[in-house]
This record gives structure tokens, sequence and C-alpha cells, in this order.
């Protein structure tokens, strides 16, 4: 036992100091070094100053005059904990030490940037390509990856999450943890293009994509074009997927899905990034289910705004391949779709 307390003792004198930010905020984006900002935020500077910007005029934002007590939160002060939240596996009782806060105070001032990302930056930051985007977005992959006239992959992910405290079996999803569906669309260049999210784990894709408003819109949204996705959607003229693997496909067939599959893995490399950057996103330890999806929208909003200013970081979760869909009765297909997927296989 002594020998042990030994040990504990060493420990605690050579544990890494902890980091406590400095009631200067403002200070804060210059003081540290570039690769300590992003080490300790996940983005960069100047990625920091491009969503401050975006910040700044936001009525909900605005700073109270106070004359007594303890001063408002600074406006720098609020996104810099919500990064840290999303950044990290930490409790809100050890970020509100870092930050010099009360917990009420932190709790109250992340879900505010939450609903302001939410409410304000998604429409900005998260959107569908133009006409003249969309050439642009499939030539790109034509380009990569070869595969004829896609403009975005889609795919969902499972966000794990604290089991809820009512209809907790809702949430447990066949991997066996408690989760919320993100389906979403990427170009080439992994940046969203249309966000869904909040559906129980235990829901599978195609019944997320039959109640979102990328089905209900598809064919507008698309026009001549489609988007790509696996075996869980339903085959149509804007919605490519490959031929299920019966084991008597023909070698084009096979071909076509390699293509096919080379593009669409897009969306799966996206979503290892982001889990990647923003940790918090590998297990939310929310009670609230709206604030749930507000983080991940916000991760969402905040990995795209890394994308436009070209903010990669190394970081890379790989969560564990399993097909949520297997067994599952998706419809083949409808005839438009089927040609076109025909005419597709010719020109791969």
């Amino acid at each position: 036992m002594a020998d042990i307390a030994a040990v504990l003792v060493w420990q605690g004198l050579h544990r890494e100091e902890r980091i406590k930010i400095p009631n200067d905020v403002p200070n804060i984006v210059h003081n540290y070094l570039p690769d300590d900002f992003k080490r300790l935020f996940r983005l960069s500077r100047g990625t920091f100053e491009t969503l401050l910007s975006n910040l700044a005029d936001i009525p909900e934002l605005a700073r109270r005059r106070t004359t007594a007590g303890r001063p408002e939160v600074s406006l720098e002060k609020d996104p810099l904990m919500t990064l840290w939240y999303l950044g990290s596996q930490e409790t809100v009782k050890s970020i509100s030490d870092r930050f010099n806060v009360q917990v009420f105070t932190f709790i109250a001032h992340n879900r505010r940037i939450l609903d302001v990302c939410c409410n304000h930056l998604c429409k900005i930051f998260i959107r569908w390509p133009n006409d003249f985007e969309k050439v642009q977005v499939r030539e790109a992959f034509e380009s990569v990856k070869g595969f004829p006239g896609p403009i975005g992959t889609i795919d969902g992910t499972h966000i794990q999450m604290t089991p809820p405290a009512e209809n907790e079996a809702d949430y447990a999803n066949r991997k066996n943890f408690h989760s919320i569906i993100l389906q979403a669309v990427r170009k080439h260049d992994r940046a969203f293009t249309d966000i869904y999210c909040g559906w129980p784990g235990r829901v599978n894709d195609a019944r997320v994509f039959r109640n979102s408003h990328l089905c209900e819109n598809l064919h507008v949204m698309v026009g001549q074009n489609h988007i790509i996705g696996d075996c869980a959607y339903p085959l149509s003229r804007f919605l490519m997927k490959p031929y299920r693997d019966n084991g008597h496909l023909s070698n084009a067939e096979k071909l076509f899905n390699k293509s096919l599959c080379s593009s669409r893995t897009v969306i799966e490399h996206a979503f290892g990034m982001m889990k990647g950057r923003f940790r918090r996103l590998q297990n939310i330890n929310m009670h609230s289910i709206e604030y749930i999806v507000k983080a991940v929208i916000t991760a969402c909003i905040l990995h795209n705004i890394c994308i436009l200013n070209d903010d990669e970081l190394d970081d890379h979760f790989e969560a564990e391949v399993e097909d949520d869909n297997v067994g599952l009765n998706v419809p083949s297909g409808d005839a438009e779709g089927t040609l076109k997927r025909l005419i597709s296989l010719v020109r791969s």
C-alpha cells in the first residue's frame, strides 16, 4: 500500500500543468502560438476570426452594460468556450473552471452560441449549390473519381449520446449504443451542402431519408444531375446507388459499383474528419435532445467554415464500419432511375 501511495504522489507531482484560460480573453487569440491555439480550440486563428466576424452583428449576442457584479462574458469568450466544449470530452464543470465562469453561466452561454449558429450561420455556410456551382461540383467529381454526373454524396452517421430519460429504447442502435442520426450530403471537397439531424438511432437510413426535406424536394434540387448513395437509398433519376451484390454481378456492374463507391467514400471521410476535429461528437453527454441536435449542426457549420479557410487538422476519427442496413428491404427503384443507372453503367 505504501508503494501505491508513493506512486500516486509521484504522478500528482508530475502531472501536466492544467491549462487555465486567462481572463483577458480578447488577447487569447494573439497570445497563443498558432499551433497551440489550433490544438486547443480545434481550428486556426484565421478560422476563428472568420467565425467571430459572422457573430459580431447578431442581436442575440449583443453585450449588455453592467453596473455591478461580475462583468458580462465577452463576445470572444462565448465561442471559445463552445469550441472547447465541442473539441473535447471534458465535463461542463471542468470547462467552466478553465474559463473562470459558473457552471450555469457556461451552460447558458454555450446554448446561446448553439442557438445562434443554428438560427443564423447554418443558412450561410450550409447551402445547396446553385446552377453554376453544380457544374463545378460535377466536373470535380468526374475528374477525380470518374463517375459521371454526381453533385454530391449522401450517407448517414450515428452520433453517440447519453441514454435519454424518455424513450431510451428508440435511441439504441444496432451497434449497441445510444445515438441520433445525422444525414448529410457532401461535395467533392468534403463540405456539407445539406444536413438533416435528430432521428433516433434505432431508425434506418432509408426511413430517415424518406422523411427528410431532401427526399421531398430532390427533383427540384438536383435537376438533371444526381446524388449518389449506398444500397439503403431508393434508386431514382435523381439518386444513383450501386447494384446489390447477389453473387452474380457482371464485370460491367462490378466496375460500375467500384466507380460509384469510390466517389461515395468522400462522405465517410468527411464524417471522420468532423468527429476527429470535434471530439464531442464521439459521445455527447447532454440530456437535452434539442441541444444534442444543435451541437451536431453547429459542428457541421464549423466544419464547413474550416473547409472554406483551408483549415486542415490531422486528427481523424475512424468509426467501426458496420452496415446498418443489412437485410433492409429497399425498393429496387423506379423505371427512370433504372434506365439512368444503365446509361451510367455504359459510360463508366
